[in-house]
């Protein structure tokens, strides 16, 4: 989702959080701030030599804007926006410089000192104190020694072209786990008369310090450099008669031999790398290592002449994908809105902790007159539905798709014979013994969500309201609540009334069989909101306003006239809605670029802005609804657009099916686009589509491939999975999943995915690591760190996609089919068992069958899945034991030179 939120952040534990900032072109992976190594000091960067600004970082709360340059060893900041009261805004902690993962401790003596220079006359506010503003253990009108700090919150003033050098002492009055050091420059408001500083003034700040003088216990910790693998691999694991690829770090123009070896050290297979080349996505030259033709179950590691290894990975059954697959779906049961989320309904992670009470129980809001639009008005009760990304908003064009891949999801199980897979009982979920599958229970959390966002009386009856989300942007490190702040809810627009009827209609034809009269409502819903798109055709939602929540603009709609109209069709029938479906050029298409709305030639078939394709995949499923001719069609334009990213795959080093394309409407810059992973999988789904229709490997291997790429083989060495993986992102942009800015919020649960490498770099975390855009290859421009939101913020699109991946891959890439832990009334697991339905067949049959084999306890599955993890967490240990060590060196250093003098 689009955002132009900048919140809050902490290094604690952060391995490579900012690492590849320095070497992002180099195996070695890692940051080197310029750290003054002395025992007291309490900042992660005391100059910007180096070009490198992080912890410091802008913040910014609507309408406060700000731009900044790190460069000639000052870090300076341009006011764009000040922000405010008078500017629609609050105060003049609108725009802000900051520094977070601070611990203030009670009783200690502190010195801090800094520079600061303005451009233009103003005054500013700098304070050391808690994350919310409500404690302050020293502000710039306290006196040396800790003396009249409640006396005044008022400014410091300073001169054009002024330098102030200041440096004071002070004791800290009350101990603060999680502080932060900031400096307000933004406008007026309640405690702030009139502006700190004018539009276009531009303030450097150089030499800053905080210095316990008291103990050096909380001194910032320096980074472990993390070191890249230079054979890249899926760290989860490969099936045993699938393709196996990875990929060789390597500028040889010449093949390489490579060796297979077993956990012993024995080799059990060998052969010759193949040259590719350079990379120009990862900037990387490389080879192709292949090893498909090794086939036994165990754990393995790669090795290549020149010393180069692998990080060690399974070839094996689908288990650990079939946890992925459970794992992945329970992420909506833990975001869903207006729902106590309980401790026994979480299937991975620290589930105490990850379990809170509802947030919005009755999410009354306020409905906006904007757009243009003066239709409705006064509130309307939005409660209910998944939270779509990070934040507490609500969308229903995001909603949609992440709704429609998953009643896909299960369509297509019911279609190829494993939906017993999502059957009562089988997920993590309040409703798991009531009859009805499981994942369509999920889904209908938010189909029912999207009943309560439509207009029930006057000229826009029947259409959808756009979104509902706060007024504004709250911080991170926040559960979601009834009374934190206002809600709003945008107006109809057509985009958001053609998901409706599109959702509305494939959930008609999954309930008829389980509940008939919701059945009849999503249908007579359905209808109605296509309808009302017929009558307001041309209602959209502009491209850039993010205010409180995303965006999702969207000015063409002739995809989704064309997906909802079909959808209509395949559910009743109807030739009205074929005829009008068969008029688009959408129709039975699945385009292999994307352009329209925020799109220009975005490289995949499908997202929330281009919805053409998913009519198309609907039609797939539902045959007989259509003639011999355009069956055909359907089957030929899925294998066109799996030939494309077949032919994507072998052209790049990483093996994905994804590529650089335009990154906006408004950057026409070339690169990685934001939520680049989600194009991975979604383009997975397409050739996972080919591989039911035809039943040839080629397409099973290529979805394989995308897989493998999200899971490890990719220029990072992340898999882009929490919980999955030797090397695992852990701290994906998350309100609530916060422990890496306050421990007292929860760390993710498993079977997240980030939205991945972004060229675009947009947040102000990512940019003070010291990278320029467009000077970082689009397949590095990743960090993995809570702050990081344009690269790491995960959405319910995304995670749509990724368990729709590993349910196909869990599926269809071994004989076991997907491993599933039915569990009782209880919350407890009853028995494992396994399913797999009969593979396509080349003679387009459309008959399948289903078997159950013996049921297997899922402790092997636990294992197996934590094993990497084990491992990674003892090499974790020895790496923070050595970096103790070097820690107490320097301080006896320190203190050996202060006796000397």
């Amino acid at each position: 989702m689009r955002k132009k939120d900048i919140l809050s952040h902490r290094l604690l534990s952060a391995v490579a959080a900012a690492a590849v900032a320095a070497g992002a072109f180099l195996p070695l992976v890692s940051v080197s701030p310029s750290v003054t190594a002395y025992a007291g000091q309490q900042l992660g960067q005391t100059d910007f030599n180096e070009g490198v600004g992080l912890p410091w970082h802008i913040v910014e709360s609507a309408p406060g804007e700000m731009d900044f340059d790190i460069s000639g060893g000052v870090y300076s900041v341009t006011i764009v926006n000040t922000g405010g009261a008078s500017e629609g805004g609050q105060d003049r902690w609108d725009c802000q410089f900051r520094h977070r993962g601070l611990k203030i401790v009670a009783g200690h003596k502190y010195k801090v000192s800094y520079e600061i220079t303005a451009s233009e006359s103003g005054k500013y506010y700098t304070k050391i104190g808690n994350l919310d503003g409500k404690v302050e253990v020293w502000h710039n009108n306290m006196e040396d020694n800790g003396s009249n700090l409640d006396s005044t919150w008022e400014r410091l003033q300073i001169n054009k072209n002024e330098t102030k050098k200041e440096e004071h002492t002070f004791t800290a009055d009350k101990t603060v786990d999680v502080a932060e050091w900031a400096f307000h420059l933004g406008g007026d408001g309640q405690y702030t008369p009139d502006k700190c500083f004018p539009a276009g003034t531009v303030i450097t700040f150089d030499n800053m310090s905080l210095i316990d003088l008291t103990s050096d216990e909380n001194d910032y910790p320096e980074q472990e450099k993390w070191q890249r693998a230079e054979i890249l691999t899926n760290q989860v694991g490969y099936f045993t008669n699938r393709a196996k690829r990875a990929t060789l770090l390597s500028d040889s123009s010449k093949p390489v031999e490579f060796r297979l070896r077993d956990q012993s050290g024995k080799t059990v297979f060998d052969g010759k790398t193949v040259p590719f080349g350079h990379d120009s996505d990862s900037d990387d030259d490389v080879h192709i290592i292949d090893f498909s033709d090794f086939d036994k179950e165990g754990s393995y590691t790669l090795e290549a002449d020149g010393g180069a290894e692998s990080r060690e990975f399974t070839i094996g059954g689908s288990s650990v994908y079939s946890s992925l697959l459970y794992d992945s779906l329970n992420y909506f049961y833990q975001n869903r809105s207006g729902i106590e989320i309980e401790e026994g309904l979480i299937s991975s992670g620290d589930a105490k902790s990850l379990a809170r009470a509802s947030g919005h129980t009755k999410d009354t809001a306020e409905i906006e007159q904007t757009w243009g639009y003066s239709g409705s008005s006064g509130s309307i009760d939005v409660t209910g539905g998944w939270y779509d990304a990070g934040d507490h908003g609500k969308y229903v064009v995001n909603g949609g798709l992440s709704l429609w891949l998953m009643q896909n999801q299960y369509e297509t199980a019911v279609k190829y014979g494993f939906e017993k897979a999502y059957a009562d009982g089988t997920m993590l979920i309040p409703e798991n013994s009531n009859g009805c599958p499981d994942l369509l229970d999920e889904a209908r959390w938010e189909m029912e969500w999207m009943l309560k966002m439509i207009v029930d009386k006057g000229e826009y009856k029947g259409m959808a309201y756009h979104k509902a989300h706060d007024e504004k942007w709250t911080a991170l490190g926040i559960a979601p609540a009834d009374d934190v702040m206002k809600r709003i809810v945008k107006p109809p627009t057509t985009a958001a009334t053609l998901n409706l009827a599109a959702c509305g209609a494939q959930a008609a034809r999954l309930w008829k069989d389980y509940d008939k009269a919701f059945a009849d409502q999503c249908l007579e819903a359905a209808e109605n909101a296509y309808a009302a798109a017929k009558a307001h055709p041309d209602m959209f939602a502009p491209l850039d306003e993010s205010i409180g929540g995303g965006a999702y603009g969207d000015n063409n709609v002739e995809d989704e006239f064309c997906w909802a109209a079909l959808e209509l069709y395949i559910t009743t029938d109807n030739g009205n809605y074929f005829d009008e479906a068969a008029e688009s050029k959408f129709f039975l298409d699945i385009p292999k670029s994307l352009g329209g709305g925020e799109s220009v030639d975005s490289a995949g078939s499908f997202d929330w802005g281009n919805t053409g394709a998913l009519a198309t995949l609907s039609a797939a499923l539902n045959p007989d609804r259509f003639d011999k001719d355009d069956v055909e069609i359907i089957k030929e334009s899925v294998v066109s657009a799996s030939d494309h990213y077949i032919s994507m795959e072998k052209n790049q080093g990483y093996g994905l099916p994804y590529g650089q394309s335009t990154l906006s409407y408004n950057d026409s810059d070339k690169g990685y686009l934001w939520g680049s992973n989600s194009f991975v999988t979604d383009n997975s789904i397409i050739l996972a589509y080919a591989y039911l229709l035809t039943g040839e490997d080629q397409y099973l291997d290529g979805a394989i491939g995308g897989m493998d790429y999200i899971l490890g083989r990719n220029a990072m060495d992340y898999s882009y999975v929490t919980g999955y993986g030797t090397h695992p992102i852990q701290y994906p942009h998350h309100r609530f999943w916060a422990f890496q800015i306050d421990e007292s919020f929860p760390m993710a649960p498993s079977g997240v995915m980030c939205g991945g490498p972004n060229s675009g770099m947009q947040d102000p975390w990512v940019q003070g690591s010291g990278w320029k855009k467009g000077e970082i290859p689009p397949q590095k421009c990743y960090l993995d760190n809570i702050e990081a939101w344009s690269v790491n913020e995960c959405t319910i699109n995304w995670n749509g996609s990724l368990a729709w991946l590993s349910g196909f891959v869990a599926q269809e890439a071994s004989d076991e089919g997907i491993s599933i832990t039915h569990h009782s009334s209880s919350k407890k697991s009853d028995d494992t068992e396994k399913t797999s339905a009969s593979k396509p067949q080349k003679d387009k049959s459309d008959k399948t069958t289903s078997k159950a084999e013996k049921p297997k306890n899922d402790k092997e599955t636990e294992e197996k899945r934590s094993d990497g993890l084990g491992r990674l967490a003892v090499i974790c240990g020895a790496a923070v034991i050595g970096l103790i060590s070097l820690e107490l060196f320097i301080y006896k250093m320190a203190k050996l030179r202060k006796n000397n003098k």
